[in-house]
């Protein structure tokens, strides 16, 4: 009995050990993250519902995190100012969360569009199971003008720079 009670108590502080190394490589990978400065984006808006509408995809310059950049022209789709905040992410799986607001010009009466998402530090990996997924860390929103007509965002992450 002794035996397979030692063994038990070698299995649970095995796997409390575990946790304690998993959470302080999560923040040991949090604290060097905070350390970027600035990124850069793809965004893509499909604004189809017009019949003269578009879907365009573009590149932003370096966003500096936490400022507000004074536009980005998505094509003849959109234009706006844009603001990417990076935070910890808090749900002790994902090292940081990206909030993106797009103050649209296309969006007059509704608030701005925003999403977010999480992220380690590095791009996805492909999978078998869902091929099609976006390899760039990223998020979708879409918002309506006039709460009729609808228009559709993704932000995914591109690049960063330390600094």
């Amino acid at each position: 009995m002794s035996a397979v009670l030692l063994l038990l108590i070698g299995i649970i502080l095995t796997g409390v050990s575990d946790a304690w190394k998993s959470a302080e490589e999560l923040h040991k990978l949090q604290t060097k993250l905070e350390g970027i400065s600035q990124l850069t984006l793809l965004v893509t808006v499909n604004d189809t519902w017009n019949p003269s509408g578009c879907i365009q995809t573009i590149k932003t310059p370096l966003l500096t995190l936490g400022k507000r950049f004074s536009q980005i022209e998505v094509g003849t789709c959109d234009y706006g100012a844009i603001t990417v905040r990076m935070v910890k992410a808090g749900n002790g799986r994902d090292a940081m969360s990206l909030d993106v607001m797009f103050e649209s010009h296309v969006i007059v009466d509704a608030s701005h569009p925003e999403c977010h998402f999480n992220w380690n530090g590095s791009y996805l990996v492909p999978t078998a199971e869902n091929p099609k997924k976006s390899l760039l860390p990223g998020c979708f929103v879409m918002d309506s003008r006039e709460g009729y007509h609808m228009t559709y965002y993704w932000f995914h992450l591109l690049d960063w720079h330390f600094g």
